[in-house]
């Protein structure tokens, strides 16, 4: 069995989603097909958190933090597989690798992090500019995943 620290390249990872279209973190075209946007992914310290499932029992209710959202599920190894995300500093582009950090928290002990090693670089603009395609890729990945919890279902 592997340590709680460790997070391997099979566990799934749950995200919660803002069930209110009116937040923006989802939608659905003419089709009826689900598109997870990259607002889904938004965080002030540009990195996203994560549940570890496994740490949940593999129950997606309790990723959720409002009664109304909806949760999908990214795999490690998916998120891993996004490859580097690039900022430009001077003349120097500077490669950051995505990860998944275990970051329990008192409340959440499943808690963690999509981070980029070495963090952003640059000007606030880059920064921001290189955090907004990852979180381009990560939509990408949930919506391909699709809902594993659809809004307001328990």
């Amino acid at each position: 069995m592997q340590d709680k620290e460790t997070i391997s390249n099979e566990e799934r990872l749950y995200r919660s989603v803002r069930g209110e279209l009116r937040e923006n973190e989802y939608t659905y075209d003419s089709t009826g097909r689900l598109k997870i946007r990259s607002n889904a992914f938004r965080d002030r310290n540009k990195k996203p958190s994560v549940d570890r499932a496994s740490l949940l029992e593999f129950n997606p209710v309790l990723s959720k933090l409002n009664v109304s959202d909806g949760i999908v599920t990214l795999l490690t190894a998916e998120v891993r597989a996004i490859g580097d995300v690039t900022t430009r500093v001077d003349e120097t582009s500077v490669e950051h690798k995505v990860d998944v950090e275990y970051a329990p928290l008192e409340q959440n002990p499943a808690h963690a992090q999509i981070v980029v090693r070495p963090e952003y670089l640059g000007s606030k603009t880059k920064q921001e500019n290189a955090f907004h395609l990852l979180r381009v890729a990560l939509a990408r990945l949930a919506t391909i995943n699709g809902w594993t919890l659809r809004p307001g279902e328990d």
